[in-house]
């Protein structure tokens, strides 16, 4: 099965350690948005904070457009193989959704959602920012578009949920692709 596993969810919100938890759960490979956007900025000697990764993705997509945006990032991973079992983390937005629904039909969206105040601190601990700084990083526009996704996600997750009631809701929704 070539099922695709988009997670969703605003910064530090738990996406990528659940990525990880669902890869060792499943035995699918992850690739990711802000790790593919990370590298391109390492490689062209970028600034790797936050907001620098948020402004290169938004003028990606504002250059390439979603689908342009998506061919990039399938080409960037050309070690990836895109036809089969694969999660992608760092779904942004409803229309990168909608084009990662166009190119690969069988899909399970997941999101990650928990409240500011742990995005706030998660990030002034994993990114040594203040606090200042992280609430100014949270209203990136980029940061509102993740609850438009909210309405399409076939399976949510809060940091408060049992991960293994949330795996077993996964292979469900797995099993009916």
């Amino acid at each position: 099965m070539n099922i695709k596993i988009f997670i969703a969810g605003g910064a530090c919100s738990g996406k990528s350690i659940l990525a990880r938890r669902i890869a060792d759960h499943t035995g699918y490979p992850v690739a990711s948005f802000g790790g593919c956007l990370r590298n391109y900025a390492r490689e062209a000697k970028l600034p790797l904070t936050i907001e620098s990764l948020q402004s290169l993705g938004q003028g990606l997509i504002s250059q390439l457009g979603y689908d342009g945006f998506l061919q990039w990032i399938i080409s960037y991973f050309s070690n990836v193989q895109w036809d089969n079992a694969l999660i992608l983390d760092g779904v942004r937005h409803i229309a990168m959704y909608d084009s990662l629904k166009k190119a690969f039909p069988a899909n399970v969206l997941v999101c990650c959602v928990c409240d500011r105040e742990t995005q706030i601190v998660r990030m002034m601990d994993r990114d040594k920012v203040s606090r200042e700084n992280a609430e100014h990083i949270l209203l990136h526009p980029l940061e509102q578009f993740v609850s438009d996704l909210v309405s399409q996600t076939h399976l949510l997750f809060h940091p408060e949920d049992s991960l293994e009631d949330f795996l077993d809701q996964l292979d469900t929704l797995i099993s009916q692709q």
